[in-house]
């Protein structure tokens, strides 16, 4: 066993820069894991907002984070330090949750999450764009050790909202925030003391003679398919809990097996894709899981048994393991000279997939119901499986 954890590192040995990198992702994913679920009940218990405001707030937060993420990556890649780019992130997401701790007036929630929120959203791609320098520095491959990044993430979303809902329930939300803003606290402290400073001047001449990100056909296919996988994930996300209580009838309970199950698939098989990558290539691999995607959605369409449900979730942790395991490293690999925008571009067509994910799943479910939701979902994997193949491999 530690042969094989050992086997996961650069090199195949840790050290201080890797396990800090593990620490500070397992951390941010932690700290949005267990404020993410719990928002929407915050807003609405706490602050006393009506369901209209609040997808508007969460509408404008969202855009606000893509803006913000997508501007600090092209000021990292023109030559600013990562490093004080990832403490400033989580300074401002001390700062943010702080501020929910101790405020209940909407407005300066809203200013609050649009500012300091947004800002701290940009952390986790600059850590990643971090690591993959670092890596590249010491001419140690990528893929398999972005993947063991990406799983923390996974590993997050395990452990952080249950402890959010322990935490809400048992001493209340203040208390919750103020642990949200301890963890970018302690990160602080950890990104200060163990990671290193980029080096700037190189990077900055390569980003100036890349092309723009527009301009690159390869990078623009590949956000589009992944702007359609995950559009499609939000769909069944949102849709999945009340299809299963009000359509089917089952309980309730049963949807959160389903995301848990589907989270405990998915880390081993991140923890695999970043080996066979090297094997298959990326296109190959990600395509495949694409499959995987089209055939969970047509089953969940199709399917109303319990245990049916839980055996498609492999399917799930197939689709959903393997591309965020090795989307950052396949946009990195397409314009590795500008680190910080393409891995943000990576991140922001996730969030910007979630958003449409979110208006459509919503007007299909009110006009011709839930099971034609995950229909939709399928139809849109079909369409993301040959844009990926449209994309250079990797």
């Amino acid at each position: 066993m530690k042969q094989y954890l050992y086997s996961l590192f650069p090199g195949h040995q840790p050290d201080r820069t890797t396990v800090s990198l593990l620490f500070t992702c397992l951390f941010v994913g932690i700290a949005g894991s267990f404020t993410v679920p719990t928002m929407s009940l915050f807003m609405t218990q706490e602050v006393g907002v009506k369901p209209a405001l609040l997808g508007v707030f969460f509408a404008l937060v969202a855009i606000a984070g893509v803006a913000v993420s997508q501007t600090l990556a092209w000021w990292s890649d023109q030559g600013k330090d990562r490093k004080s780019i990832i403490l400033v992130c989580n300074t401002m997401g001390a700062i943010g949750f702080l501020v929910f701790a101790f405020s209940r007036d909407f407005t300066v929630l809203l200013i609050s999450a649009l500012i300091f929120l947004s800002t701290s959203s940009a952390s986790l791609p600059q850590v990643f764009a971090l690591a993959r320098e670092v890596l590249d520095k010491r001419q140690q491959a990528a893929d398999k050790f972005s993947a063991v990044l990406r799983a923390q993430i996974a590993l997050a979303w395990v452990l952080g909202p249950p402890l959010a809902f322990f935490l809400a329930e048992g001493v209340g939300f203040q208390w919750l925030f103020i642990v949200a803003a301890l963890l970018y606290v302690c990160l602080l402290a950890v990104v200060l003391f163990t990671l290193p400073s980029s080096e700037r001047e190189r990077a900055q001449q390569d980003a100036v003679a890349a092309p723009a990100l527009w301009r690159d056909k390869d990078l623009l296919a590949l956000s589009v398919a992944f702007l359609a996988m995950y559009a499609a994930n939000n769909m069944y996300l949102i849709s999945m809990p009340l299809y299963i209580a009000t359509e089917l009838q089952l309980d309730s309970a049963l949807a959160g097996f389903m995301m848990g199950t589907a989270a405990l698939i998915e880390i081993p098989v991140m923890l695999l894709s970043g080996s066979y990558a090297v094997r298959f290539g990326k296109r190959r691999l990600t395509a495949a899981a694409v499959v995987a995607g089209v055939i969970f959605y047509a089953g969940v369409a199709i399917n109303e048994s319990v245990l049916g449900f839980l055996c498609l979730q492999l399917f799930n942790g197939i689709f959903i393991g393997v591309t965020s395991a090795l989307g950052i490293s396949y946009f990195q690999d397409l314009q590795p000279a500008k680190m910080g925008q393409v891995t943000t571009l990576y991140s922001n067509s996730i969030k910007t997939g979630g958003i449409l994910g979110g208006v459509v799943a919503g007007a299909v479910a009110q006009w011709f119901g839930f099971n034609a939701v995950f229909i939709a979902c399928a139809i849109l994997s079909v369409i993301a499986f040959f844009v990926v193949l449209q994309v250079r491999n990797a």
